[in-house]
């Protein structure tokens, strides 16, 4: 027979205060982050922290800085509002890991610092695409999207198409995350860390331009190698897609790879239409 838990008086002086309870209720719903708190909540950095240092027995953080209920915690929700254990552990499963990784790999620490700094990513953002599409004029290499292909358009042509992918890529994004999942927040963070994707298409094109301008010839990639590259540049894509909406709209793995994966065929799709 499984072991009875039983609130002491350490417990309900803890829970006595209704902000506690409302927080740890919040967190319940799939864990929350420490800005997350302070805007639900309207607390300054002093009464939060002490809030979360009453509540230490309930309430943890993982390796993503992100709130979640002990195994205390948890039990003290199902007492407190009569929740269903199985129900409740199946969503909390579902929510806490909101990010892809590969063992201790993650894209979290990359896009999480870009998308703290939007204008930053923005100044990169303008200097190496000004870069890699001028070269790539040169050299009749077009970006669409995440892809590169030998195709030849004049110079503001070649601009607007990048501009007009990165838009259509975060656009597209944020139009299934906020009308499918009901997830508003963030836009202007995934706008910022949508851009990443390009890095590999602009490094491949500030090589191949450095190679030229060293050897004084035009380099004309062959269509085989853009396709390799293709499937390179679409696994990046495609991390990035997941890890920017999973940790920026607070979606689950799950949720966020079917968005990605929506995005990057309707992205291939453009491609073929402009293409033809």
């Amino acid at each position: 027979m499984a072991e009875s838990f039983v609130l002491d008086d350490k417990m309900l002086k803890v829970l006595s205060n209704p902000i506690r309870r409302k927080i740890l209720e919040f967190i319940a719903e799939g864990g929350a982050t420490y800005t997350d708190l302070t805007e639900t909540f309207e607390l300054k950095s002093g009464p939060l922290y002490h809030h979360l240092r009453q509540m230490k027995q309930f309430v943890y953080q993982d390796e993503h800085k992100r709130y979640l209920l002990t195994e205390e915690g948890n039990k003290v929700i199902e007492i407190l509002y009569g929740r269903d254990q199985h129900s409740y552990f199946s969503i909390t499963e579902t929510k806490k890991h909101k990010v892809f990784s590969i063992g201790k790999f993650s894209f979290t620490p990359f896009v999480g610092f870009f998308a703290k700094n939007p204008i930053h990513a923005l100044i990169e953002f303008v200097i190496l695409a000004g870069a890699s599409v001028f070269i790539g004029f040169g050299n009749k290499i077009l970006i669409v999207g995440n892809f590169v292909v030998n195709y030849d358009v004049p110079l503001w042509l070649a601009y607007i198409s990048l501009v007009a992918s990165w838009f259509f890529i975060a656009g597209f994004a944020e139009v299934l995350s906020r009308f499918v999942y009901k997830k508003k927040k963030n836009v202007l963070a995934l706008l910022s860390t949508t851009n990443l994707i390009f890095i590999p298409s602009f490094l491949f094109i500030l090589i191949v331009g450095i190679i030229g301008w060293i050897s004084g010839l035009t380099i004309v990639i062959p269509s085989v190698v853009l396709l390799i590259l293709h499937g390179f540049f679409q696994i990046w894509s495609f991390l990035i897609l997941i890890t920017s909406i999973g940790l920026l709209k607070e979606l689950s793995i799950e949720k966020a790879a079917l968005i990605s994966m929506i995005v990057s065929y309707a992205q291939i799709l453009v491609l073929i239409i402009i293409l033809l």
